[in-house]
């Protein structure tokens, strides 16, 4: 029992000191923190935003396994957002397959009002990120979420 408690004892200063994993997880906390303080002014939230921001940039109904895909989300995840998004008239239903399996979604109006309106509290978020990560962040990020991406789909084929 003693030996076990040595090495939980080893584990633990080293997954503290040095796990990227929790690293990146209390990045992202910080930063969404900040993000969803500024987004529910507008009420939305950060996931909300990003969601609608996919799907004004689609320009048409998309998938939402090609939209998680495009997210890096859980499909499920994806599922509860539109769920609720379209409880609230931002997106709805584009098409469905025959066997109503298959849909596609797209944003309404009502949708592209509120991603609109939430403009100058994302842009209060968006500086202070910017501010609190500093100028070579976007940059950083893109090339990371690129190798992990990369990588992840090597292990796929």
């Amino acid at each position: 029992m003693e030996q076990q408690h040595a090495i939980a004892d080893d584990l633990a200063a080293e997954v503290a000191d040095a796990c990227l994993g929790m690293r990146v997880a209390r990045l992202h906390r910080v930063i969404a923190r900040r993000y969803e303080q500024a987004l529910q002014t507008a009420g939305l939230s950060q996931p909300q935003m990003e969601v609608l921001a996919s799907l004004i940039i689609a320009a048409g109904p998309v998938r939402p396994a090609a939209l998680a895909a495009r997210l890096m989300l859980e499909r499920s995840t994806l599922s509860r957002n539109l769920a609720l998004m379209q409880k609230k008239g931002w997106v709805a239903v584009a098409e469905t397959s025959a066997t109503g399996r298959a849909m596609s979604v797209t944003i309404t109006n009502a949708g592209a009002a509120a991603f609109t309106s939430a403009d100058s509290a994302w842009r209060r978020a968006q500086a202070d990120a910017a501010r609190m990560l500093g100028p070579d962040a976007a940059p950083t990020l893109d090339q990371w979420l690129g190798s992990a991406a990369a990588t992840l789909a090597s292990r796929s084929d």
